[in-house]
């Protein structure tokens, strides 16, 4: 009987500490976030309320699967709580547009509109239809004030930007006196900012020149492509001289311009300038003057044949000759374009559907063999010269500088991004304007002696 009782107490011993090492179920150990209970399962949710299980395999583990978690359902809840903010604002401006384009009923839609822009303060698109809406109520003043927080808050992208600075300036022209002063103002500064910006980074390369060596080049074009005005092809000689690596920019001529404001110096502009002469670049339609400046790294254009040669005196350099314009664009081989004879239209900037300029020197492969950029395509550059058709017959073999007397026409230079065709791109290509022109396709860099 007592060695039963032993043989009873061994076996419930060793029963008791199985049952502690082995769990009655199988799987891991596990707990609620919520609940904070513990379980041992396979289960991946908790049965009490529905939430994930976390594994309990360390305390390290457990703390960083706790907060990953945590910010997975965080995520989540701000997603959803964005989407649900996204479809609110969607909706009334729906609304919105259906009473202002529908029913012409604007006052309805400002308030629709108001109540997105109060979810949703930072879409440029709002501030849009709010502006246009203010419009429409004769509010210019709250039209523009909208007009100014879109155009801040939008992809600075040319096109777009554009678009809102005419409608800024269909504004400004019911504007008062003063309140036109103070538009004024505040785009003086925004301008400066732009560009003093601009000139910080990037003064100093736009200001590089090259060096074209002294020697022969072929002139002109042959008898096979018969444009009168280009022949004969003949030989001529330059001394050495420089000349830009760049067309001159938005933001150089900008600060030539803040100098003139400031000074009223003329006296390096030509003597034929005419009197109380204006060097802004010309507005031929309404708003260039508030669009022309958002873009400091593209080509200056609608400037005169006066404007060129004042720029080009106030920083210390002149116009190049017709001569050293051509040798700089096609070398001493005689090549039709910058970069060779054969045309690639990926190697400069034209033929888009839209003509836009853009930022200097982007075509690298299109680089003169002397390294100058956009000789071809991009903008046309005015040169010194008077203009003649039959110049050629008689032009000297060194040096040449033009006619000796006006001919009432100055030449222009590089087939630009508005050419009709492969024959006005090559660098022989002779074209010319009235010096008081200005056009959206005229530009111009400007050359140097070497002594």
């Amino acid at each position: 009987m007592k060695r039963i009782l032993v043989f009873l107490i061994v076996l419930f011993f060793y029963a008791s500490n199985s049952y502690a090492q082995t769990p009655e179920k199988s799987g891991e150990k596990k707990s609620c976030l919520d609940c904070n209970k513990i379980y041992i399962t396979e289960d991946i949710f908790c049965p009490q309320d529905g939430k994930k299980l976390i594994s309990q395999t360390t305390e390290t583990d457990t703390s960083k699967a706790t907060q990953e978690v945590k910010a997975e359902e965080s995520q989540e809840t701000s997603e959803s709580a964005g989407d649900e903010v996204f479809q609110k604002v969607e909706k009334y401006i729906q609304s919105a547009n259906s009473l202002r384009e529908i029913q012409s009923d604007y006052n309805g839609a400002l308030d629709l509109y108001k109540k997105a822009l109060e979810l949703d303060p930072e879409r440029p698109s709002l501030h849009w239809y709010i502006a246009g809406v203010y419009w429409k109520l004769d509010n210019h003043n709250k039209a523009l004030e909208h007009l100014e927080k879109c155009r801040s808050l939008m992809p600075q992208i040319p096109k777009e930007l554009d678009e809102v600075d005419d409608f800024i300036a269909k504004v400004a022209e019911y504007l008062d006196v003063s309140e036109k002063r103070t538009l004024a103002r505040k785009r003086i500064n925004d301008r400066r900012s732009i560009m003093e910006e601009a000139l910080k980074n990037f003064k100093d390369k736009w200001e590089e020149m090259v060096l074209v060596p002294a020697g022969e080049f072929p002139m002109g074009s042959s008898e096979e492509d018969f444009i009168p005005e280009e022949m004969p092809q003949h030989t001529v000689n330059l001394d050495a001289y420089y000349i830009d690596k760049y067309e001159v920019t938005n933001a150089q001529y900008w600060k030539f311009l803040e100098y003139m404001e400031r000074t009223g110096d003329h006296s390096k502009c030509s003597p034929s300038e005419p009197l109380n002469k204006n060097h802004l670049p010309g507005n031929p339609y309404r708003g260039y003057e508030y669009k022309y400046y958002n873009y400091p790294d593209w080509p200056v254009t609608r400037i005169d044949w006066y404007d060129a040669y004042a720029y080009a005196a106030w920083a210390g350099k002149r116009l190049p000759t017709e001569a050293e314009w051509e040798k700089a664009a096609r070398g001493t081989d005689g090549r039709r374009f910058p970069w060779g004879n054969v045309w690639d239209i990926k190697f400069c900037n034209v033929g888009e559907a839209d003509h836009l300029p853009i930022t200097v020197g982007s075509f690298e492969e299109g680089n003169s063999v002397y390294g100058c950029y956009d000789m071809t395509g991009s903008v046309s550059e005015w040169c010194n010269d008077w203009y003649h058709p039959e110049y050629y017959y008689n032009s000297p073999k060194k040096n040449p500088k033009g006619p000796l007397e006006g001919t009432g026409k100055r030449i222009i230079k590089g087939g630009s991004m508005f050419a009709q065709n492969v024959y006005k791109l090559r660098c022989a290509v002779r074209m010319f304007g009235e010096p008081s022109d200005r056009n959206k396709s005229v530009g111009l860099r400007c050359a140097k002696d070497t002594n």
